[in-house]
């Protein structure tokens, strides 16, 4: 037998549960959510990685030499730019994908741009001896990217 003050009691067990499940539940889905950002962005170090790797290999071989490569990137990252700030740098290929991206880019010693920039806390990479055939060469993500690199004696092309 309850007595009357254990009558009101149950209510706020149940409601005091409820609330406790709830903040369980939004806590997990926002680690969850943090958790699965952190791994596409590490998938970005690997992309770079890889990338490096070849250029590398590739910039030890005779003049003439090239390959295809495919690399992938997480869904998403838009577009992926390479460009060199000692040529001509067309400002309307930049600001096709993102106005004000020229600006953003124009001083800094980087020459691989993942876009959008505040998606990952690091989204310029620097890759030594690489040029984009043209400047800048940007690409769409479709999950995987096909490059070109080709050994120009001095520095391996990318396009």
């Amino acid at each position: 037998m309850n007595k009357k003050g254990q009558l009101l009691e149950k209510p706020f067990i149940f409601i005091f549960t409820v609330v406790v499940g709830a903040l369980i539940f939004i806590f997990g889905f926002y680690l969850i959510n943090n958790l699965m950002k952190t791994s596409n962005c590490g998938q970005l170090g690997l992309f770079v990685n890889d990338l490096k790797n070849e250029v590398e290999r590739y910039y030890n071989f005779d003049i003439g030499s090239s390959t295809d490569i495919s690399l992938k990137l997480p869904r998403n990252i838009k577009h992926v730019c390479f460009y060199t700030k000692e040529n001509y740098i067309n400002k309307a290929e930049f600001d096709k994908i993102d106005k004000g991206l020229f600006e953003a880019v124009n001083n800094l010693d980087y020459n691989v741009i993942f876009l959008p920039l505040n998606y990952c806390t690091k989204g310029l990479f620097s890759v030594k001896n690489l040029k984009p055939a043209e400047n800048p060469v940007c690409i769409l993500n479709t999950g995987t990217i096909k490059l070109n690199l080709e050994n120009k004696g001095e520095y391996i092309q990318i396009s």
